[in-house]
């Protein structure tokens, strides 16, 4: 027994030897199939370029918005002068708007790039203040009396017919800045997980000027003496003030982006400028939170809660003027490499 079992061979080993080339392929299937996928070295040689390569490419945002703001806080001040507080909904904000352009473009070389930021508003009202035939109408308007400088309001002024306050508003917002891009780069279509911060700092540049007009019609009369037209026509352009002013003020701001997955993403959007530097108050900035939703391969649109406030005086002056605004935001950005 002991002799049949040393000479005896398993039934494997006999079925090897009968067919040694199923045998080794077999072994060699099982092989392949337990060991792990090993990159080689010059494979991550090869990727690392490719990612160095892509992160030092061109890149170009455009991005266009909408903004919808809900609630509305101004404050003028005139000559030292001040209106009364206005709050205003979405409706009393558009129907006096005459025009509006909120827009961002940035250009990337690698992780260092430039930006440019365009707000722009302007707004016309006209109304009739009121048919008076009493002395100083302006001043004994409680609507209307502090909205207008004492060389206005302090006129002995009769009138028979009809006063019109005419007011032009605009304001011109430019952001110039420098940027630097840390973690992934944004695209439409970015890997699960992944994250982006850009950090900023520049000029804001802010233009902004009001135009006041009082109009008189029919018989009007100043201290008593009614005007002749060539009389009148020069009242009417005393009745009438322009403030504007242009200035320039340190800007820092922040961007940043994660992305859910290949097709959503979050995103926060900061900045703020002024610091008192250019006036007795000078201060703006702009607080943005969304998502963003990709559409193809260069294309997203995006949907955020938006706050926006400014607030100025200038040096040596009684004018200034302070607005708040916080709505929904609208977004279209286009990616070009």
């Amino acid at each position: 027994m002991t002799l049949l079992r040393n000479i005896a061979l398993p039934m494997s080993m006999a079925l090897a030897l009968a067919n040694p080339t199923t045998c080794f392929a077999e072994q060699q299937e099982q092989k392949w199939d337990d060991a792990p996928v090993i990159l080689t070295a010059s494979e991550d040689v090869t990727n690392d370029q490719q990612e160095s390569e892509q992160d030092d490419d061109t890149r170009v945002y455009v991005d266009l918005y909408g903004f919808l703001p809900w609630n509305t806080t101004t404050n003028i001040t005139v000559d030292g002068n001040q209106a009364p507080t206005a709050s205003q909904g979405l409706r009393d904000v558009l129907t006096p708007t005459t025009g509006a352009f909120t827009g961002r473009a940035g250009i990337e070389f690698g992780r260092f790039g430039f930006q440019l930021g365009v707000n722009h508003g302007s707004s016309y009202t006209s109304e009739t203040a009121y048919s008076w035939k009493e002395s100083n109408p302006i001043r004994n308007s409680e609507k209307y009396s502090d909205q207008f400088p004492n060389l206005i309001k302090n006129r002995r002024v009769k009138s028979e017919g009809s006063i019109g306050v005419d007011n032009t508003f605009n304001q011109t917002i430019v952001d110039l800045a420098l940027r630097y891009r840390g973690g992934a780069i944004p695209s439409p279509r970015m890997d699960p997980g992944d994250f982006a911060f850009i950090g900023l700092a520049g000029a804001r540049i802010v233009d902004a000027s009001m135009d006041v007009d009082v109009n008189f019609s029919n018989k009007v009369t100043f201290d008593g003496v009614l005007l002749d037209k060539h009389l009148r026509r020069e009242f009417n352009q005393s009745a009438s003030q322009t403030i504007a002013n242009t200035w320039v003020s340190p800007l820092i701001g922040m961007n940043a982006i994660y992305a859910f997955n290949d097709r959503w993403q979050a995103f926060v959007y900061l900045d703020a400028a002024g610091f008192g530097v250019s006036g007795q108050q000078d201060m703006s900035g702009t607080a943005q939170a969304g998502i963003a939703y990709t559409i193809g391969n260069s294309t997203q649109l995006s949907l955020a809660y938006k706050y926006w406030g400014i607030d100025y005086a200038g040096n040596g002056t009684d004018n200034s003027y302070s607005v708040t605004q916080s709505g929904l935001n609208l977004g279209l950005r286009l990616f070009f490499d």
